[in-house]
């Protein structure tokens, strides 16, 4: 028993004890098991005494493992308490290596949460793995889609083998009013009776529809979110079975559901149930509703988007007038709700955030070389005392995860602000699109991802310097005076690639971040001539059922223009069915009188409903014909003016289509015939819009619209005018809410909040990125200084110039710093390619951008040459001389 105490002792300090116990622990029991079995026992009772007699050596095993455990903790602990020693003896480059890694941990800290919480954050349903969404195909574009026809949907319920359920919804708004109580817009969706139930969802307080509440009549019951329950009701419990006004017209409420429930959208504030008449229920023609369903077990997305293409292909060949180049396609839930640009967006933001971080753990890395070049001599004597190269290595690498976690502590405090400042400028009009900006912050996974970027950071940063600096000829370091072997020429090389690396992911960079800026410049900048700054807009939806006839509607537009257009400070005052950048615009099928119809070719335009002073008053030029006029009224022919993409399209090369007639609708539909009386410029409806669309423009008294953007041309600041113009709207109809009120020029911004963002927090990085460049290449020049201060000494003492020695010093730093830049401008190219690719309106061939970012960091790498170099001027020779 002895000897094998001591194979087992031996055992534990080569740190294979446990493989050893257990072989000998299975030997002696097999023998004291035989031995019981010749003394008459049986085999179970002779394993059982076996075990018993052996329980004290199992209690050996177990304490051998805390033993071991115990030690690796004890020397962790002791690593890390002389790690914080010698940092304390190094204050200042604790504070800058800690402060290095923070700023990267705080730059992917702050992106990081603002991916998990806008576009990896799982969705409150459940299951929603499962769950897809049924769109129309938008025709050119895989990133867009449509709504679909209430009938197509039908034949995709009926035919489709993929899914166990499927429901549709129709985005609207209504307006609420109470009594005593302001008139409030909301959005509305209207679903069908099974939408909760296909969801998996089920309201708080009361029930959801019923079979049977989709019909016209029945449809009179509204289920509230709980936000605007808890806002507009004062989270009155008894809101069930009371009545409330909405569209004036009284809807029980039924249920209200619980607080994170969201969906289609953030912003939805209630649900009623779609109701569709016999001929709406039928149409093929118009666009109105999405649809999700549940798949069924043991079938994949790319099944069910197979087999709804197919489907696609059928009712084309069945309908050809109306299912010419429609599809349909199925895209996962939580794509439907982030969309795709968030999603490449915050791909491209967390890719930049790694770059700081790469670049601030290769600056930490070079502190940690130069410091590892004074610490030769303690390397060497711990390697003379017996302390083994793994040893040293472990506890230079714990110095480094030392660092690391204190610039964590520091980088969760930045990014705390940072999302504080992220949150604040998101204008809260676009908030209740996502409703993930609540829960933008730092929660327990973003604290692990801390935690473990910090562990990764230390590891990266400091691992070589820590084999490097492991490496030293004890002979050579003991010596008095002695130099390190690990200073010579190869950790000058691995310092210089570090900073290569360094200088060629800010280039990247900067030329991404400049090139963001440039495209977002040129597309708040277009469309100058309309003058957005002037314009203050703001949108009405009139109730159907108050305004029920095309008078009515009419004439309360007639009103609110001529009250508006009389206060004091307004130069015009128009309306239009989707100003450009509002997202209302819309699109119509016609077709051209007297000219056959082509298989897969259907005119369409923006269809644009507009007073008859639009066109001047947003600046609109005319090219043909007249504009639109007040006698263009509803006794009078039907008339259009059409945009020259139009005639351009339909009419090419013939004289303007003045006095042509068109039909509204699709290939043998029987629409309204208008006359064309002028044609106009074209207008980018969208800032993302390559270039203008087709645009159909009517007269609002022949084509009354229950919706419309009203915009204001002031002298002066047009936010001034926003309670004089409430103040008119309420003369007309107290009761009427207005909605999305700003200028103009705040829409386009808003349109295009996601690429001001990304190039905003990408300009950030990249400064932040170019101010550690250029301190990683500051602190090699001081390196290298303090290293050749007796060279220098010596080249002056044999007469060499100041400007030689300048000039030797710069040919030095510069290798690194123009290997940066080289290999940078090569990832950069690469890199804009692809932004360009991703992004609309950003350029990948920006000359300006490539010309003034390697400008930029070849000065500040210069300077950050220059002024070590200078400094090693000024040196005294006999200081120099006796440097060693």
């Amino acid at each position: 028993m002895t000897a094998a105490w001591l194979r087992l002792r031996t055992a534990f300090h080569r740190r294979q004890w446990q493989r050893d116990l257990e072989d000998e622990l299975q030997f002696h029991l097999e023998m004291r098991q035989e031995r019981c079995q010749s003394q008459g026992f049986s085999a179970g009772d002779a394993g059982y005494a076996a075990r018993r007699q052996f329980g004290n050596l199992m209690l050996v095993k177990e304490a051998c493992r805390e033993m071991w455990t115990l030690g690796w903790i004890e020397t962790l602990w002791r690593d890390v308490r002389y790690g914080c020693r010698q940092l304390r003896l190094n204050r200042s480059f604790a504070v800058v290596t800690a402060t290095t890694l923070a700023l990267g941990i705080a730059a992917t800290t702050t992106i990081y949460s603002v991916c998990d919480a806008l576009v990896w954050k799982t969705l409150p349903l459940p299951d929603p793995d499962t769950l897809i969404t049924v769109l129309g195909a938008f025709p050119g574009n895989p990133h867009f889609w449509s709504p679909a026809s209430p009938a197509g949907v039908e034949d995709i319920r009926k035919s489709q083998t993929m899914l166990a359920s499927l429901a549709s919804w129709e985005n609207a708004t209504a307006n609420i009013v109470d009594a005593g109580g302001e008139p409030l817009r909301v959005d509305q969706a209207r679903v069908t009776p099974n939408f909760f139930d296909v969801l998996g969802v089920s309201p708080e307080l009361g029930r959801s529809f019923e079979p049977g509440d989709d019909q016209p009549g029945r449809d009179r019951e509204v289920v509230l979110s709980d936000g605007l329950w808890r806002n507009r009701f004062q989270a009155d419990r008894g809101i069930v079975g009371k009545t409330i006004r909405l569209n004036d017209q009284d809807y029980t409420v039924v249920g209200v559901m619980p607080p994170r429930f969201a969906f289609p959208r953030a912003s939805k504030d209630l649900w009623t149930p779609l109701a569709f008449a016999p001929e709406e229920r039928n149409s093929r023609s118009t666009p109105r509703v999405d649809s999700a369903g549940r798949m069924k077990p043991g079938h994949t997305l790319r099944q069910a988007a197979l087999e709804l293409n197919r489907l696609g292909l059928q009712l084309e060949k069945l309908y050809p007038q109306t299912n010419t180049n429609r599809r349909f396609m199925a895209w996962p839930v939580r794509r439907y709700v982030a969309g795709d640009y968030a999603a490449q967006f915050a791909n491209l933001l967390l890719g930049a955030a790694l770059f700081v971080l790469l670049i601030a753990c290769g600056n930490a890395a070079n502190l940690q070389f130069a410091r590892g070049t004074a610490r030769w001599r303690e390397v060497a004597v711990r390697q003379a005392l017996g302390a083994t190269r793994w040893q040293i290595v472990t506890q230079l690498v714990t110095e480094s995860l030392v660092l690391a976690l204190a610039g964590a502590g520091l980088g969760v405090v930045l990014a705390r602000y940072g999302l504080r400042a992220i949150r604040a400028g998101i204008p809260p009009e676009l908030q209740k699109y996502s409703s993930g900006w609540a829960d933008l912050g730092l929660n327990a996974g973003v604290l692990a991802f801390v935690l473990a970027a910090a562990v990764l950071s230390g590891i990266l940063a400091g691992l070589v310097p820590a084999l490097r600096s492991s490496h030293a000829n004890l002979a050579e370091s003991l010596k008095e005076g002695g130099h390190a072997s690990s200073s010579g020429p190869g950790r000058h090389r691995a310092r210089s690639v570090l900073l290569a690396a360094e200088i060629a992911l800010t280039m990247v960079l900067l030329v991404g971040a400049g090139l963001m800026i440039r495209g977002f410049h040129n597309l708040v900048r277009g469309e100058t001539a309309i003058e957005p700054r002037t314009l203050l807009t703001l949108r009405l939806e009139l109730d159907a059922t108050e305004y029920r006839t095309p008078e009515k509607v009419a004439e309360f537009y007639r009103l609110v223009l001529d009250r508006t257009a009389a206060l004091p400070g307004v130069q015009a005052a128009t309306a239009a069915s989707a100003l450009p950048y509002s997202r209302h615009a819309r699109f119509s099928a016609f077709t051209i009188s007297g000219r056959a119809a082509q298989p897969g070719r259907q005119p369409s335009a923006q269809l644009q409903v507009v007073s008859a002073d639009y066109l001047r008053t947003m600046h609109i030029p005319l090219r043909a014909g007249r504009f639109l006029s007040d006698r263009d009224g509803p006794r009078f022919p039907l008339s259009a003016v059409i945009s020259e993409e139009i005639a351009r399209q339909w009419w090419p090369g013939e004289p303007a289509p003045i006095g042509r007639q068109i039909r509204l609708g699709m290939h043998g539909t029987t629409g309204p015939v208008i006359t064309i009386v002028g044609v106009v410029g074209g207008v980018k409806a969208s800032a993302l819009d390559r270039v203008p669309r087709p645009a159909l423009y009517v007269p609002y008294t022949q084509f009354p619209e229950q919706g419309m953007d009203i915009a204001i041309r002031s002298a002066g600041d047009p936010l001034s005018l926003a309670a004089p113009v409430r103040l008119a709207i309420k003369a007309v109809d107290a009761e009427q809410p207005v909605t999305d009120m700003m200028t103009l020029e705040r829409m386009k911004q808003n349109e295009v909040i996601g690429l001001t963002y990304t190039a905003v927090l990408m300009s950030i990085f990249g400064a932040i990125a170019l101010v550690l460049s250029c301190v990683g290449v500051y602190g090699m020049m001081s390196y290298l200084v303090s290293r050749q201060t007796h060279e220098i000494g010596v080249r002056m003492a044999l007469g060499a110039g100041r400007w030689n020695v300048l000039g030797m010093l710069f040919r030095q730093g510069s290798r690194a710093g123009l290997a940066g830049v080289t290999s940078g401008l090569l990832l950069a190219f690469a890199f804009a390619r692809l932004l360009a690719s991703v992004i609309w309106g950003v350029s990948g061939t920006d000359g300006g951008t490539f010309t003034a970012i390697p400008l930029v960091l070849v000065l500040a790498a210069g300077l950050a040459i220059y002024i070590p170099a200078r400094r090693a001027l000024r040196i005294d020779l006999l200081i120099a001389l006796r440097s060693e």
